[in-house]
This record gives C-alpha cells, structure tokens and sequence, in this order.
C-alpha cells in the first residue's frame, strides 16, 4: 500500500511539474497585442507618416510609436497596415516601401523596396508566405498612372519576387478562397489572380471604380466603388448582387465590416463636403437613405469587433494632428482620442 501511495505522489508531483512548464512556455502578450493601431497617413509634402497605438486596458493612446520603438521616423506616407502571420506590413507612397514590424513589439523586421517594382505602393494581403502589394506605378507629367503593377514579395525573405503588371491603377486587394482578388479602380472589374502563378485568372465586371473589397459572414466578397456595392462569390468568381449607388449617396470607398460581418459602414462625401457614415446590412437590395452621421474630414473608417464601437478618422484637414471619434451604431459618441496627422484607418487587435 505504501509503495502505491508513493507512486500516486511522485505521479502528482510529474503532472504539477509539467503544467508548471507548460505556462512558462506560453508566450507573454507582447506590448501592442491588446488595443487598436491608429494608421497616420501624414502629410505628402513631409512624408511623415506614422503610428498611434490606443491600449484597451489603459484606455490611454500612445504617440509615435514607430519612431519610439526603431529610434528612427518612419519617412513615408502609410496608405494602410495589414496583419499577417503575427507580423505588420505598413504600406507606404513617398517613401515606396513596406516596413515588416513584429505586431506584439513594433520593432521592424525589414523596409522593403525596390525601386523598379515597388512605385507608389496602396494595400497588402498574403496567402501563405507569398504577399502581394497593389502598386500605382510612377506618375506621368499629366499624373496619370500608366504602368500599374502587383508586386510579389517572399514573406521568408522579405524581397520582391514578382512584378505583375495591371490593367489600370489598383486599390483594395484581398485574398480570399486561396485567391488575390484586386479592385482596378481605373475600370470597373476586379482581377483575380493566382497566388502560385502570380497571373490573372479572371476579371469580374462589378460597378464603377471598385476600391474596397470586404468579406462577409458568408465568406462573400463586397466590392465598394462609387457606382455602388456588387457582392461576389469568390468560390465561382461571379457576381451574385449589386447595389446602385443613388444620386445622394455614392460611396467613396471607404468602408468597413461591422463585428460578425453582417453590416458595412461606409463614407459618403468628398473633400470639399461633409463626410457620413451609412450603415448596409448585407441582405440590403437598396441604399440605405439616411445617415447615422455626418461630419467634416472624416477620412477613414473602422469596427472594432471587440465592442462593435465605429472608429472615424478625422484629419483635421491636415492643419496638425487629426481626431479619432467613436461612435455606437445608432450615430452616438463615445469619446474622442488623439491621433497624429491625417489619420486615415485603424488595425484593431
């Protein structure tokens, strides 16, 4: 009996042992795991784009978080900051590069370039270790954009692999049912194209000038142009529904999915005009007709899922640092947060 009760306590003693080492492996939330990226586009002129970082438990915003964390400025404009395999990749114009950040710590892995591949670079999305980057391509003296390319990049190496050149300029990508798909804003078609050939497979006819491409709870892909919503099948590549933009609400591209996806917010207005947020539930047949808010300056917009908070992004016409609202769906404030100059969208984690 005594020699079973010994085993039994030397068994308890292994198995406590063991869960004690299983927590110690366990990796800690890194510094920026637990809030919302703030994306400062910057100003053109000062190419001085860069990261805000507002803490969930804190509630407290954090400036300058890129140049604090690398002792360096970021020098460029950041058109968006996408998350992919627990690494940031920060696209940016004025600068043509994609910084690689680590997401928990914001220290930099690699500033990719390549000054032949890499010209006036929008958005980012990944399949595997293989990224695509949406590129506008140099400016002609008339500023048209007349050599549009999909770069490829090796997410091992962190290097250009690939140039594929585009119909017209490009905008939003996603990738989505093991396929890129990219919204040609010059045209009204979105391309598909394959991730292992870097080639287009197809292009799908959708609305005027197709910007922003989202994917819903139904795993449906929503193109946002300003000729209204068309809702794709990325399993067949067809179009199964559109939405005309009316004559007093014309989307200007920037939008995003709510909490579980089953509703987008988007912008309605231009520069010189008030900007407003509508709200499109994803079984909607019609615009919807009224705002749930309207501001000046509003230049980006994002849902946070942990709360289904709306976060916009006011640049403050880009005199000085701009100003995050948020609001609940139903059009009221929650508080307001300081962000740096032009901010222009939000990576929520």
């Amino acid at each position: 009996m005594q020699k079973i009760i010994f085993r039994f306590s030397w068994l308890l003693i292994w198995l406590l042992l063991a869960a004690c080492s299983g927590n110690k492996d366990t990796a800690p939330a890194g510094k920026y795991d637990n809030g919302v990226i703030i994306v400062n586009e910057g100003n053109f002129s000062d190419s001085d784009g860069e990261l805000s970082f507002w803490n969930r438990g804190t509630q407290q915003v954090t400036q300058q978080v890129f140049q604090t964390e690398n002792q360096r400025p970021f020098a460029g404009i950041i058109q968006s900051v996408r998350l992919h395999n627990n690494r940031l990749y920060a696209v940016a114009n004025r600068g043509d590069k994609v910084e690689v950040l680590e997401a928990g710590s914001m220290k930099s892995v690699a500033a990719i370039s390549d000054a032949a591949r890499l010209i006036n670079p929008q958005d980012f999305a990944a399949v595997g270790n293989r990224g695509f980057v949406t590129c506008w391509g140099p400016f002609s003296p008339t500023f048209s954009r007349d050599n549009p390319t999909l770069a490829v990049i090796d997410l091992q190496s962190n290097q250009i692999v690939n140039s594929l050149r585009l119909p017209t300029f490009p905008q939003g990508i996603l990738a989505a049912n093991n396929k890129i798909f990219v919204a040609l804003a010059g045209t009204r078609n979105v391309a598909v194209v394959n991730p292992e050939t870097a080639q287009i497979e197809a292009s799908i006819e959708v609305l005027q000038s197709p910007q922003r491409l989202l994917l819903d709870a139904n795993n449906r892909i929503w193109v946002v142009g300003s000729g209204g919503f068309a809702r794709i099948n990325p399993n067949t590549n067809q179009v199964e529904a559109t939405i005309a933009a009316s004559t007093t609400v014309r989307p200007n591209g920037k939008a995003t999915m709510n909490a579980d996806r089953t509703r987008i917010y988007f912008l309605v207005g231009g520069f010189n005009t008030p900007q407003s947020v509508f709200e499109l539930p994803i079984t909607a047949n019609a615009m919807p007709t009224a705002p749930i808010f309207s501001q000046n300056n509003i230049y980006g917009i994002g849902c946070d899922p942990k709360d289904g908070s709306i976060w916009l992004a006011d640049n403050n016409g880009f005199q000085g640092n701009g100003t995050i609202i948020r609001i609940r769906p139903d059009g009221t404030r929650i508080s307001t947060i300081a962000a740096g100059r032009g901010p222009n969208g939000f990576l929520f984690r």
